[in-house]
């Protein structure tokens, strides 16, 4: 959790008071990413929080989407509409963002906002994601029963290694047969939230795409390597809240589970040897005592 956060602040523009959205890009999201990232911070006290917070409210209110929010226990409509993109700043056409230039940020960039609000709607359990942001929402207005349908459909897409649901199956944006992290770590979050349940098992899946500097990669493929794929902002942030749902319900889960399993079978095995020696000490010093009983009478 702390090379996580450590690899959102690396992402933090201070002129700007953004996270951009991958290293060294120019580009930076309203939301879903620093909605998200001012959350995911909150895991680490992080101190860039308040100057976050500030950014997205000088120019977008509270930075709400219409969906993503759902993890932040705030109330969105259903069903989710498609999303429109949102051009809040473009330094190199002189929309500059609170007026800062592109010199004090480094270079050009640009600042956009998804919001769900084009018209068309998501069709019912057929993306991942938008099922745990529909699920949150039913659990929040309290309809247990739609919100555990919508879990029902979840439990179809996930197939032991990651939700193969129709992106994954062959989205015109993502390569067929690679799943998305944050997808994983959002069924992590709505397993937890609303069935009360928790699989170690699939924390494992999502901490292997998690890269050296502690960002995690957007997908990965049915051995769970993730070459190829980038890190960035918005998988990291979910990643990291999933993750502070779980460890928060169960304190000793997490680190346990952080454990390679080789090293539980080297002290198990060793465990078990020195019983064996022990009890066979035992076995001898009672034979010579008995034989020693023996030969005096």
């Amino acid at each position: 959790m702390q090379a996580a956060c450590s690899f959102l602040n690396s992402l933090y523009n201070p002129s700007l008071g953004l996270a951009r959205t991958t290293p060294n890009s120019n580009v930076y999201y309203i939301a879903s990413d620093n909605l998200l990232v001012e959350k995911a911070l909150s895991s680490c006290n992080s101190t860039i929080r308040p100057a976050i917070n500030q950014s997205i409210s000088s120019c977008c209110d509270n930075g709400n989407d219409r969906m993503h929010e759902a993890l932040l226990g705030v109330q969105i409509p259903l069903p989710i509409t498609f999303p429109l993109t949102y051009t809040v700043a473009e330094s190199a056409v002189g929309r500059l963002f609170r007026g800062v230039s592109p010199a004090a940020a480094g270079g050009n960039y640009t600042v956009l906002w998804e919001f769900h609000n084009a018209t068309g709607t998501f069709p019912d359990c057929t993306y991942s994601d938008v099922t745990v942001y529909t699920a949150l929402e039913l659990r929040r207005e309290g309809n247990t029963t739609g919100a555990q349908h919508e879990m029902e459909c979840l439990n179809l897409m996930f197939d032991g290694r990651g939700m193969a649901d129709e992106a994954y199956k062959g989205d015109p944006f993502i390569q067929y047969g690679l799943y998305q992290t944050y997808k994983l770590a959002l069924y992590i979050y709505a397993l937890q939230k609303i069935s009360g349940s928790q699989f170690s098992g699939y924390e494992e899946n999502l901490l292997r795409t998690q890269g050296p500097d502690g960002g995690f990669h957007t997908g990965y493929d049915q051995i769970g390597t993730y070459a190829g794929t980038q890190e960035n902002a918005e998988t990291t942030a979910i990643a990291m809240i999933a993750l502070s749902s779980t460890s928060a319900a169960n304190p000793f889960l997490f680190p346990v589970f952080s454990i390679p399993s080789w090293i539980i079978y080297f002290f198990a095995a060793w465990a078990v040897i020195g019983v064996g020696v022990v009890v066979s000490v035992l076995l001898y010093e009672r034979r010579k005592q008995k034989q020693s009983f023996q030969t005096k009478h």
